[in-house]
């Protein structure tokens, strides 16, 4: 089981709105809002409440920074 995050970028998407912590997260590591196309697929993805969201936020994160944009940018 997933525990909450005490600090960093996850404790702080994980007191926001799903729309508003996708785009905080994007904006953090990629340094872009996501396209609608990313932002429809992120938010089907952040359902449910409490460590289950924390851990759909995690995975998020995780993929922003595996993504090709970050790989090849930085």
């Amino acid at each position: 089981m997933a525990k909450a995050p005490k600090a960093g970028i996850l404790a702080t998407a994980a007191t926001m709105a799903n729309d508003q912590a996708i785009n905080m997260l994007f904006l953090n590591v990629l340094s872009r809002n996501p396209t609608s196309s990313e932002m429809s697929q992120a938010m089907g993805n952040l359902g449910g409440t409490g460590a289950a969201r924390n851990a759909q936020l995690e995975n998020l994160l995780w993929s922003l920074y595996n993504k090709v944009d970050f790989v090849f940018n930085y």
